[in-house]
């Protein structure tokens, strides 16, 4: 199971439902939101943790940064940790250089992130592109190429972003196209 954790997405909670959604459509989830626990298949794939407040980490996996990281500590280890950022956020970006992550992906419209659209075929298909090869949970490399995301109602960029990384990070083999959110 690939754990997958949510943290600082708090208000609207965008984010972590497209990442709930994602994870359900390609392989199921096991959801820890708050105080509800529930499971969308009988043997899911990964394992989905939310967060407002995160304090400390004690697993592997991949962490998504939301826009609100005043509830996150700032020593808190995340050397385990594959994350992913909206490469506008500064505030996850110096947090993540201060704690020396080496597996950052950065999420947005910009040509330096790792992650970002490069078309759009139609309102229900956008073309994605990994700019920059990235090393998966499995160890293994990824290098750079484009893919579909079909997406089956209008969703922000980042949170699309973040659960196309996702998917692309917790992939063992190479997709042209994934069901997003």
């Amino acid at each position: 199971m690939k754990n997958v954790i949510v943290c600082g997405d708090c208000g609207e909670r965008e984010l972590t439902r497209a990442i709930i959604r994602t994870c359900t459509k390609n392989g199921g989830a096991l959801v820890i939101d708050g105080g509800n626990i529930y499971q969308t298949k009988r043997e899911p794939n990964f394992c989905i943790v939310t967060a407002c407040t995160l304090t400390s980490i004690s697993c592997s996996g991949i962490m998504v940064f939301g826009k609100a990281l005043c509830q996150i500590k700032p020593d808190i280890a995340l050397s385990d940790m594959i994350c992913i950022t909206d490469s506008e956020n500064t505030d996850a970006l110096h947090l993540l250089q201060k704690q020396r992550c080496n597996h950052v992906v950065t999420c947005s419209m910009n040509s330096r992130s790792t992650v970002s659209i490069s078309g759009i075929k139609s309102s229900s298909k956008k073309l994605i592109s990994l700019q920059r090869s990235i090393r998966r949970l499995d160890g293994e490399l990824t290098e750079p190429y484009e893919f579909y995301a079909a997406v089956s109602e209008e969703i922000a960029i980042y949170p699309l972003l973040a659960s196309c990384a996702v998917m692309l990070l917790s992939d063992n083999q190479v997709c042209d196209e994934y069901d997003i959110g």
